[in-house]
């Protein structure tokens, strides 16, 4: 009983996070509207590289310079509101599809959470459902490696690798491959009953 207990809460938890990146998205595509119709809105908005992950790397000074050679600070050149559209759709679009693939990642461990809860552990939908998850990992992973922010007066393009979601992607598959055997094991133990 307490099993059930445990898997019970882990299915709350799931549609509880469902429900937030739902709602995430749903705020994050109001702002990108809103910075479309009202753009001026956004002037005070800057990005401050020197102490972001959006510095390329820690020894890298950026010098941001104006046709006449003058220095400019960062807020002058990276506001919010000078951001090109080119890059603001590929924020957008990267943003949400990231959002998209952890929500289609929690409702497929969702479903093998709710079969293990009904006694169909080891069901070959399980093991669609981690092979799912690892392709979707597998593309947050490709569209978290790259940032590309071009401004009126300056850009920022950054490629950074994070070999996290690459161990998540082959312990999804490495999952995948034991609710297979464990599949085919049951599968046996039927036949021989």
């Amino acid at each position: 009983m307490q099993k059930n207990k445990i898997l019970s809460v882990a299915v709350i938890i799931c549609k509880i996070v469902k429900v937030f990146y739902a709602l995430l998205f749903a705020v994050f595509t109001l702002f990108f509207i809103h910075f479309q119709v009202s753009p001026n809105s956004y002037e005070r908005a800057t990005f401050n590289y020197k102490n972001s992950s959006f510095e390329m790397n820690k020894s890298t000074s950026w010098k941001n310079f104006d046709k006449n050679g003058f220095e400019l600070k960062d807020e002058d050149v990276f506001s919010l509101d000078k951001i090109s559209k080119t890059s603001l759709y590929i924020i957008y679009f990267q943003f949400s599809a990231v959002l998209l693939f952890i929500f289609l990642s929690v409702k497929e461990f969702q479903k093998v959470i709710e079969s293990i809860r009904n006694l169909e552990t080891f069901q070959n939908n399980n093991v669609k459902s981690f092979r799912k998850i690892g392709k979707y990992i597998f593309f947050i992973f490709i569209l978290t490696s790259f940032i590309f922010l071009n401004f009126d007066q300056g850009g920022k393009s950054q490629i950074h690798i994070s070999f996290t979601p690459l161990l998540l992607v082959l312990l999804a598959f490495i999952l995948a491959e034991i609710f297979k055997e464990g599949n085919l094991l049951k599968q046996e133990n039927d036949l021989t009953i």
